[in-house]
């Protein structure tokens, strides 16, 4: 096998804000830090909305979920990284200051290198 791609990165992408995909990724990044492996989680334009303050609640109390907020909290303090693909601030007339605490922002061209060499990738 292809030692370049001999890592512990492993990367999560989050297209939609449905509670199905929102859930969905968030349970399965916590998963991958909790291993103890990297987790990049890049949330796309379409989902840009979890992301701002307050967001996330929105989808708690879901029946047999966790809570979503404790997950999101669980990736960070594991050192996962959530991204956020510039494009999801405009389009939803948001700002950098909109969003919850440790969101990093990047180009999707700069994400791709920052998760090159990933040995798994799950989109939601």
């Amino acid at each position: 096998m292809n030692e370049e791609f001999q890592t512990d990165k492993i990367v999560v992408v989050i297209n939609h804000d449905d509670e199905q995909s929102v859930m969905a990724a968030l349970v399965m990044s916590a998963a991958v830090a909790a291993t103890g492996d990297e987790v990049l989680v890049f949330v796309q334009p379409g989902a840009a909305k979890i992301l701002a303050k307050g967001a996330l609640e929105k989808y708690q109390g879901l029946k047999g979920q966790p809570d979503p907020v404790e997950l999101f909290d669980a990736i960070q303090v594991l050192d996962g990284r959530i991204i956020l693909c510039e494009l999801g601030l405009p389009i939803w007339d948001m700002t950098a200051e909109d969003l919850v605490d440790g969101v990093e922002v990047m180009m999707a061209s700069t994400f791709l290198f920052e998760a090159e060499g990933a040995k798994m990738t799950f989109s939601y």
